[in-house]
């Protein structure tokens, strides 16, 4: 006995299934060039982390979407113009950045063009202390979420905030 036409289509449907979940299908989508793709953020995020070794704020924000946002430790996010008169600042305080360490944590696809990314940054600089202005040498390591967007320029950052707060460690000078 033949069986039913219908128990047929249930089991191929339970079968299908099956087969989409197991082979990750049921995942969302990685850009079809996936490869490419992570290999120009993580490009960018090294060009990030060299206009920061230069103390260049136009460099920082060069992959930045037009609408792209900065939130800091506190949370309080704000956009370019106000980003720009922060790091300037803080460039004009910051006396030398002796190293800085780029490591690209996770990279999650959202869509097929958008990404979740996290790094963390170590930072070694000297600065003047807030209450004595004597040079200060610190290390500073702290953690950025980003979502990146694929536009019609490429891969650019539309979005960076802290994930918690910096780790701020005096050291000796050498």
């Amino acid at each position: 006995m033949l069986p039913h036409p219908r128990s047929q289509i249930v089991v191929s449907l339970c079968l299908l299934g099956l087969c989409l979940l197991t082979c990750g299908c049921g995942q969302v989508s990685r850009p079809a060039a996936s490869q490419a793709a992570d290999r120009e953020i993580r490009a960018r995020i090294a060009r990030i982390r060299e206009a920061i070794l230069a103390k260049s704020t136009a460099g920082i924000i060069a992959s930045a979407t037009a609408d792209w946002t900065f939130a800091g430790a506190d949370g309080t996010p704000i956009d370019r113009a106000a980003f720009i008169t922060r790091t300037e600042a803080l460039f004009a305080r910051v006396r030398t950045i002796e190293s800085l360490e780029t490591q690209v944590d996770r990279i999650s696809w959202t869509s097929r063009v958008a990404a979740e990314v996290e790094i963390t940054q170590t930072m070694v600089r000297t600065e003047p202390a807030a209450d004595s202005g004597a040079e200060i040498r610190l290390r500073l390591r702290y953690r950025e979420r980003h979502t990146w967007v694929h536009t019609n320029e490429g891969w650019r950052v539309q979005r960076v905030s802290f994930i918690g707060q910096p780790e701020r460690t005096i050291l000796a000078h050498p």
